[in-house]
C-alpha cells in the first residue's frame, strides 16, 4: 500500500487543506513579524521627530528672547518670563481641549442606547 493518497481522495483533500491552513498560518506569522517591526520604526521616528520639533520651539523661543533683549525691549529675565507664560498658556489651552474631548471617549450615547434596550431608561451615568 501506498503512502501517498490517490488523487481526488478525502484524504488527499484533508492534506491540501492542512497543507494551505500552513501556509497560510506561516504567512501570518511573517506579516504579524513585518508589522511588528515596522510599528517599532514608527515608534522611534515618532519619539526622533518630536525630539527635533521640541529643539526647533526651544530655538524660535530662544530667537524671540534674544531679539527682544538685544533691541532693548526688556532685560532677559522678562524675556524668559514672558516666554515661559506663553507657553505655559499654549498648554494649558491644549490640557482644556484635551479634557473636553476625552468625554467623547466614554460612548454615552451607545452605553444611553443599550440601557434603553435593557429597560433601564431611568438609570443614565
Amino acid at each position: 500500500m501506498s503512502s501517498a493518497a490517490p488523487p481526488g481522495s478525502t484524504s488527499s483533500l484533508l492534506a491540501s487543506v492542512r497543507a494551505l491552513g500552513e501556509r497560510l498560518l506561516a504567512l501570518a506569522a511573517l506579516e504579524g513579524r513585518q508589522a511588528a517591526l515596522s510599528l517599532a520604526l514608527i515608534a522611534g521616528l515618532a519619539l526622533a521627530a518630536a525630539v527635533l520639533v521640541i529643539t526647533g520651539w526651544l530655538a524660535l523661543v530662544a530667537c524671540a528672547v534674544l531679539a527682544l533683549v538685544r533691541n532693548d525691549v526688556v532685560g532677559w529675565g522678562w524675556g524668559l518670563a514672558i516666554a515661559a507664560l506663553l507657553s505655559l498658556a499654549g498648554a494649558a489651552v491644549l490640557v482644556l481641549v484635551m479634557i473636553r474631548r476625552s468625554r467623547d471617549l466614554t460612548f454615552a450615547a451607545t452605553r444611553r442606547q443599550l440601557s434603553l434596550m435593557r429597560g433601564e431608561e431611568g438609570e443614565h451615568d
